[in-house]
């Protein structure tokens, strides 16, 4: 009971890792109106969220070896309540510049911190139903946001209500602290030889591990960011459909994680990859040559796809590159995430916008192949047994 009792208190953390990651693509339309700003304004914001989360990431292992994974977990979720209290309160389009500083420093060090600790303790099906979990949380954020702009209340108001969830978690992660064994953490941590970065990727299956995290992660950003605009231009529908059509892969994408625990009891981590990404080149081709249902039914099996392949990627860390290096290459792996979703999926945008809308799925299929090809080239490489 304590064990499950434990597990669930995780679970709620990555529910607060997911809560304010949607909020400000549907919170801006109304942002906007209180500052004198572009709407391309929302860029920097989302920019300075992801500077500082890669920074977090990267540092993220030496801060563990000093205070250890409860208490750096408490503190990052008390850091991401301060940066939307912030944004709630914030009179001027800089001072959510600077509200985006704890909120991009909280989110890069639970994310690192978080992957890490499950990847080693706990058993494949666990990493896919937390990340199931930072799909519950980003459904919620903007439903929260929702439903206050309905109540006729602010935006403003919206963020405070979230910030107010994150600190009821922040709370309970403090309850909680005693159960994450600090001191034997702390001098196991010590213990560990630390790893600079450029000593990690001498070794090429890391090289090509940051290489897959960026071009999944890519991958999902460019369905986020350009879906919609595909099947109004080129599906020809209306963009309260497309919306919804939509919203289907971010349903699979989340009951998928939470399928794919299961099947972890009868599939390996590098057999679910690869059947991931089969799914995943399915959706696209139903996607592309289909309409209504079999439009449907593609990004469904998108969603479907995608869902195993970013925690599956994270729990295969120790396996493939030992537990002692493990912290500080997902820090590396989380980072790469990053960098690949502010740059790629909006590269990506100017292309389709000068040559033609109809390249997305054929960009869509190029990711998934050179995933499959980054996987091959990890597997080829010689394990670190545990």
């Amino acid at each position: 009971m304590k064990k499950l009792f434990f597990i669930l208190i995780i679970y709620l953390t990555y529910i607060s890792l997911g809560l304010p990651d949607s909020l400000l693509g549907v919170t801006w339309p109304e942002m906007i109106h209180d500052f004198p700003v572009e709407q391309s304004a929302a860029g920097l914001i989302s920019m300075s969220v992801a500077v500082c989360t890669v920074i977090s990431s990267l540092q993220t292992p030496r801060i563990l070896k000093k205070i250890g994974t409860g208490n750096l977990i408490f503190t990052s979720v008390l850091l991401t309540s301060i940066g939307l209290i912030g944004f709630s309160l914030s009179q001027s389009f800089y001072f959510l510049l600077i509200a985006a500083v704890p909120l991009g420093f909280g989110a890069g060090a639970i994310d690192t911190s978080l992957n890490d600790y499950v990847s080693v303790n706990l058993e494949a099906y666990h990493m896919n139903w937390l990340h199931a979990f930072w799909g519950i949380g980003a459904t919620m954020g903007p439903l929260i946001m929702g439903f206050t702009l309905r109540s006729q209340f602010s935006w403003r108001m919206g963020y405070f209500i979230i910030a107010g969830l994150q600190l009821f978690i922040a709370l309970v992660l403090f309850l909680s602290l005693p159960l994450w064994k600090k001191d034997k953490e702390l001098q196991t941590r010590a213990d560990t030889p630390s790893f600079s970065i450029p000593s990690l990727i001498k070794d090429k299956g890391i090289v090509f591990s940051l290489l897959a995290f960026l071009v999944y992660v890519s991958l999902e950003g460019t369905v986020f960011l350009w879906g919609s605009t595909y099947l109004i231009t080129i599906k020809d529908l209306t963009p309260a459909t497309a919306s919804f059509i939509l919203s289907i892969f971010f349903t699979s994408l989340t009951l998928g994680r939470i399928l794919s625990g299961f099947v972890t009891f009868w599939l390996s981590n590098q057999k679910m990859l690869y059947a991931s990404c089969g799914i995943l080149l399915l959706g696209i081709l139903a996607m592309t040559i289909g309409s209504t249902v079999l439009l449907y039914t593609g990004l469904g099996f998108i969603g479907l796809g995608c869902a195993a392949i970013f925690p599956t990627m994270m729990h295969e860390t120790p396996r493939r590159f030992g537990e002692d290096k493990s912290s500080s290459v997902i820090g590396l792996q989380v980072a790469s995430g990053y960098i690949g979703i502010t740059t790629l999926p909006p590269l990506f945008g100017v292309l389709f916008q000068t040559i033609s809308m109809q390249l997305f799925p054929l960009f869509l299929v190029l990711l998934t192949l050179v995933l499959v090809a980054l996987t091959i080239g990890i597997e080829k490489r010689p394990m670190v047994s545990k």
